[in-house]
């Protein structure tokens, strides 16, 4: 059987390392060997996050963080102005619609970034947030955070933003840049299993809180915030997940941050200059926004066939999502990915290559 080379966009390739942190006894989430551990990852998070905020550890998916964004910030009839790129900030705002905020959609053709100047025409006194998506995985897309950062300064309209497909692979920085939230998952670039969610809240989306009249529990934050002065979480947390953060953070400060975020985005150009010699070419519109976590192909009509016959070499990569699920295959490098990954990755699609030139 081959080795298989997990190239997934999420979740991703879990180290040995991080899998044998989790190979222990259990603990309790209210003992003092847990508060070190939980004190240790929300520091490790905050030098993710470039802030120095308070990150949330949440037992859920990035989707969890997204929904408690919402519930904790903003009130039912608040403006929000959602730039749409793909499904996720799609996702955004839908969301935003259950909980009955008043959603305004900026529309962009699917493989375009969101264009500041654009969004901000969109953008009022009323509006309470802009809801910004990182790293549009669904297209391969990255928005500029910095500059809706800097469009937004001297408003009071929060610049709210999932980075879970960014943060840890692409460089965040919370406070210089002017977000008032950022979230993310643990599956993605940060290696560890799906199961956790972290979430930080700039001083003025605190503020926002204390506005919110939308219902909430499990993702309280002021609950969250009160257990976290004693480096504990108000519910059980998936203990054994925190373990794997823990030991996921260390290998990426030995690394170096700087390090982290130069291999991904090194891996990602030799992907697109490989899949280019082959025929192929990126799906965003501007090479200037596309991921540097992952890599979209455009392979139109031969995307689903691509992905199979990919997963025959031992080459486990994604297929896109609608409606481009044949057209576009997602190669993921977050995490634990590294050059010779992306070789074997580049040689299999050669070989698939020969073989339809063959036919």
């Amino acid at each position: 059987m081959k080795k298989e080379v997990v190239m997934m966009v999420g979740p991703t390739a879990v180290p040995g390392r991080v899998l044998e942190a989790m190979n222990r006894k259990s603990i309790s989430h209210r003992s003092k060997e847990y508060c070190e551990i939980h004190e240790r990852v929300r520091e490790g998070l905050k030098k993710i996050f470039n802030t120095k905020n308070e990150v949330f550890i949440l037992t859920s998916s990035g989707t969890g963080a997204m929904e408690a964004a919402i519930q904790n910030c903003f009130s039912m009839g608040d403006e929000v102005v959602v730039p749409v790129i793909g499904t996720f900030s799609e996702q955004f705002a839908s969301m935003a619609e259950a909980y009955q905020l008043k959603v305004i959609r900026v529309k962009f053709d699917l493989g375009e970034a969101a264009v500041v100047d654009k969004v901000m025409e969109y953008v009022t006194p009323n509006t309470k947030g802009l809801f910004v998506i990182h790293n549009e995985s669904s297209t391969g897309v990255m928005n500029d955070l910095q500059a809706f950062g800097k469009a937004l300064e001297g408003r009071d309209t929060l610049l709210v933003t999932d980075s879970v497909s960014g943060a840890g692979g692409i460089e965040m920085k919370m406070d210089e840049w002017n977000i008032d939230i950022v979230l993310t998952g643990s599956q993605k670039a940060l290696m560890v299993p799906a199961g956790l969610s972290f979430i930080s809240l700039s001083e003025k989306a605190w503020e926002a809180t204390k506005k919110s009249n939308l219902p909430k529990y499990y993702f309280d934050l002021h609950k969250a915030r009160k257990f976290q002065e004693i480096n504990q979480t108000p519910n059980t947390p998936a203990v054994y997940n925190v373990f794997a953060v823990d030991e996921a953070l260390k290998m990426i400060f030995e690394e170096g941050l700087d390090n982290v975020y130069r291999r991904h985005k090194e891996n990602t150009n030799r992907i697109i200059e490989g899949i280019r010699e082959l025929g192929y070419d990126i799906f965003p519109k501007d090479e200037r926004y596309a991921s540097r976590t992952l890599t979209a192909v455009h392979a139109p009509g031969k995307a689903k066939e691509i992905v199979g016959a990919l997963r025959e070499e031992g080459v486990i990569v994604n297929t896109g999502l609608a409606p481009l699920v044949e057209d576009v295959f997602r190669v993921g490098v977050m995490g634990y990915v590294f050059k010779e990954d992306v070789e074997i990755f580049l040689e299999a699609l050669s070989r698939l290559n020969v073989i339809s030139t063959a036919k």
